[in-house]
């Protein structure tokens, strides 16, 4: 009966803890950093005659800002600035050495976030929504040798962003995969291609009360 007794209050505190976390008409700030998992659809890099180079998945920072207002009880929308460096690699060429490719963006995602019903899964939310991007620079890295090659992509891109989070107390752990919708490429090829973004995100945060 004691035990009992412990799991019913021990089962209360969570649902009243997942309930204070996701109040009504509140507003929430949190910092994130992480790393992130991207690539582009890039044509491959041909070597020689018949030797052909497909692009690699490269891995970078990400760090900024969310801020989320609780519409109601299990919705939450949320607008977040990150800077992310992603980008795409080639990897280590034989005769040319590696090659990366490295693009520096300011992110803006704009989410809808659905939490599970807190007396099932407190602290989960599943979120989903769109992500507008803006290219600050662009590096090319072969060798030892970089360039900035910024003109060779289109400034805005736009992607659509969905993932899952968990909250603890005030920790968030988010992980989200981008899908890019534009086609970034800004040159002239002999063959059409569509350069088009995609990247995993994984961060950590904390969240304050505003």
């Amino acid at each position: 009966m004691k035990n009992r007794i412990t799991a019913v209050i021990a089962f209360l505190c969570l649902s009243l803890g997942a309930v204070a976390q996701q109040e009504a008409n509140t507003w929430t700030l949190t910092p994130k950093v992480g790393i992130n998992s991207s690539n582009m659809s890039v044509e491959d890099l041909w070597t020689d005659i018949d030797v052909a180079v497909s692009a690699k998945r490269k891995w970078g920072f990400i760090g900024g800002l969310e801020t989320e207002y609780q519409a109601w009880r299990q919705i939450g929308i949320s607008v977040g600035a990150f800077y992310s460096n992603e980008g795409y690699t080639y990897g280590d060429v034989e005769g040319i050495g590696k090659i990366t490719e490295s693009l520096h963006f300011l992110n803006i995602p704009v989410l809808v976030n659905f939490y599970i019903e807190p007396n099932i899964l407190p602290g989960l939310a599943l979120k989903a929504g769109v992500q507008f991007g803006y290219l600050l620079s662009g590096k090319s890295k072969t060798g030892s040798e970089t360039l900035t090659n910024t003109s060779h992509f289109k400034r805005v891109n736009i992607s659509i962003p969905a993932g899952i989070s968990y909250s603890y107390k005030n920790f968030v752990a988010d992980l989200r995969y981008n899908i890019g919708l534009m086609n970034l490429c800004n040159v002239d090829l002999d063959v059409e291609d569509s350069w088009k973004t995609n990247s995993l995100w994984i961060t950590v945060g904390y969240q304050f009360k505003m």
